[in-house]
């Protein structure tokens, strides 16, 4: 038998076995082996890929394909979807799209306007004006968001807010302001962001040997038994290995 047909028919037994453990119809047993190839395939196609499809990994493969393919569909989409229905929703959901594009100044505004009226004091919103302010290079106008939010909740303990005012004092040039709260946040974030920008920071700052210690700690994290690690966990994971 040659080479390759043999490869096709261990292909086919293979898929055969995960058939008969997961309990996929019988029927897949006589394609398999009839047809070792485009059985092979079909059960891929059918059987295989939906199922990735549902999980959250499958869903991130997706859209990076989907990225890759047609970089702009996500925020045309949404554009037109804000344009027909001005809701809050459908700006917010624009703005978010704006952030991942790094579109800062258009997210802005977009996160402005629908902090309005009885959003005026919403708190999500209010944190993406003040990341899009920051990101875009406005850490004052960025500061007096974050203001914004806490006179509107004097009581609220938000990580991402918390993170962004770090992050404001650092370009503001209170490093030693900056240092606290980047220490105060790092021990109780959830993820890895806020570890690897306090090493970053760090670094920056003159302090190389404990900043390496915290890029060692974000890599130790990512191996814990049981993580999940979200898209943006995986991007500063990248970062912490990099300065490694």
């Amino acid at each position: 038998m040659p080479v390759i047909a043999m490869l096709h028919l261990l292909v086919a037994i293979f898929f055969m076995n995960h058939a008969y453990r997961t309990g996929r119809p019988q029927y897949w047993y006589f394609v398999l082996l009839s047809l070792p190839l485009v059985g092979s395939i079909a059960y891929v196609c059918f059987e295989l890929l939906p199922e990735v499809g549902q999980t959250r990994r499958g869903r991130e493969v997706k859209r990076g394909i989907t990225d890759i393919l047609s970089p702009d569909r996500d925020f045309h989409r949404l554009h037109d979807d804000a344009k027909s229905r001005d809701t809050v929703d459908t700006k917010q959901a624009l703005a978010q799209e704006c952030e991942r594009k790094g579109m800062w100044e258009e997210a802005e505004r977009l996160y402005e306007a629908a902090a309005q009226g009885i959003y005026a004091e919403d708190t999500s919103l209010l944190v993406g004006l003040a990341r899009s302010q920051l990101n875009g290079g406005g850490a004052h106008r960025a500061m007096a968001t974050l203001d914004r939010l806490r006179a509107a909740h004097p009581d609220l303990d938000d990580q991402d807010a918390h993170l962004i005012y770090a992050r404001c004092l650092e370009d503001q040039g209170r490093i030693a302001d900056a240092e606290s709260e980047y220490s105060n946040l790092s021990g109780y974030y959830v993820g890895l962001e806020a570890r690897t920008r306090y090493a970053q920071f760090l670094q920056r700052n003159g302090n190389p040997a404990k900043a390496r210690d915290l890029f060692d700690s974000v890599v130790r994290a990512s191996t814990a038994r049981a993580i999940v690690l979200t898209e943006a966990d995986r991007i500063w994971l990248k970062v912490a290995r990099d300065n490694l």
